[in-house]
């Protein structure tokens, strides 16, 4: 390694484990280790541990684990590849005993010479202030493992190149392709936010939710508490893109009629990669027409909601088990895919949404 890279090597790792950091982020609840085992087992834990200690030819450092995404053994059991929450990655040499860990059959010590691989899950409430859910969607292992809050679970559709490494490809006849436990869109407050690209859809918007891009319900078949979809006419009156939460409100990019993707987006490469955001405020979204409104619909940053229909109640507080929140819902599409990545779930109604670019 030159001096400069050197240079540069410390100078991140100094600015990732000081107080810079520490500001930004708020840990309120203990990490969760899952460990992938040489002969095949997974134990899924919360560690004795708050940091790992690694050597790398430049520095010796205790890296703490809620900022480590995924550490990955080496063939000599002492060589490990570091993958951290920044995207930045390491290699070194860790000097670890026996791994403890606090499980649902007890307290159990893993010895290093076991393991495969560790995964740190960030639980709800870690992570940036009011920050539910940050799951890439990049692979299945993604999926799976949050990088802040609950795990989903991956039912359909493919991992294709995404706006940040790889999304996830569904198809029409893959709805929910991947869900989320309903209680994060639960909240009085709140808001969803991901990245998608329309693939092989037609000019014309046809009437009928043509697709929801998220959706929740309380089962299969069961009727729909919140939806964002691009529609013609959605039996209300609107069209375009609509972001509804039926007993609260819901607001679109206009009035129904004759509507295009272009047209609904407000840009004319529909095709692209966009950013949308569903946002909600049972008081009213500060910003937003001087937070009268309740529900609204972003695009790349900008608010898409013009119109407005319905005012007053909440969002549903409590939701029976079988209740779901996940990607792609739609009526009588028989063509067409949706890319997903990055999607974020706030506790609050978050409008600033210039951090995108950032995964």
């Amino acid at each position: 390694m030159g001096r400069l890279s050197l240079l540069i090597a410390v100078a991140s790792v100094v600015s990732l484990f000081g107080t810079t950091w520490a500001a930004d982020e708020q840990t309120t609840v203990p990490p969760r280790l899952e460990l992938d085992l040489v002969d095949g087992s997974r134990i899924v834990g919360t560690p004795a541990i708050s940091t790992v200690p690694v050597q790398t030819p430049y520095a010796k450092m205790d890296i703490p684990l809620a900022q480590i995404q995924t550490i990955k053994m080496g063939d000599d059991h002492e060589t490990v590849f570091v993958d951290l929450q920044n995207g930045d990655k390491l290699t070194g040499v860790m000097t670890l005993g026996p791994v403890e860990l606090a499980t649902v059959f007890g307290r159990v010590a893993v010895g290093i010479e076991h393991i495969r691989k560790f995964d740190v899950v960030l639980g709800g409430g870690t992570g940036r202030k009011g920050l539910l859910l940050w799951n890439r969607l990049g692979s299945e292992s993604d999926v799976r493992i949050s990088r802040v809050g609950p795990g989903g679970k991956l039912n359909a559709g493919r991992f294709v190149e995404g706006r940040f490494g790889k999304g996830i490809e569904l198809n029409m006849n893959e709805q929910y392709g991947v869900t989320f436990p309903a209680e994060i869109v639960s909240q009085p407050d709140g808001c969803v936010e991901f990245w998608a690209k329309l693939v092989d859809f037609p000019n014309d918007l046809a009437w009928g939710a043509r697709p929801g891009l998220i959706a929740s319900d309380e089962g299969k078949g069961a009727q729909l508490f919140m939806l964002l979809h691009f529609n013609g006419n959605d039996g209300q009156s609107n069209g375009g893109l609509i972001a509804d939460i039926p007993g609260l409100s819901n607001g679109a990019t206009g009035q129904y009629g004759q509507w295009t993707y272009a047209r609904a987006l407000g840009l004319d490469n529909a095709g692209e990669w966009h950013h949308y955001a569903m946002v909600w405020a049972s008081d009213g979204i500060p910003g937003v027409d001087n937070a009268k409104r309740t529900v609204a619909a972003y695009v790349d940053g900008k608010l898409n909601s013009t119109i407005w229909r319905g005012a007053g109640g909440n969002i549903r507080p409590a939701l029976p088990a079988t209740a779901r929140f996940g990607l792609l819902w739609h009526q009588g599409m028989q063509s067409g895919r949706v890319v997903y990545d990055n999607i974020k779930v706030w506790k609050c109604a978050k409008t600033d949404f210039s951090d995108r670019h950032d995964e």
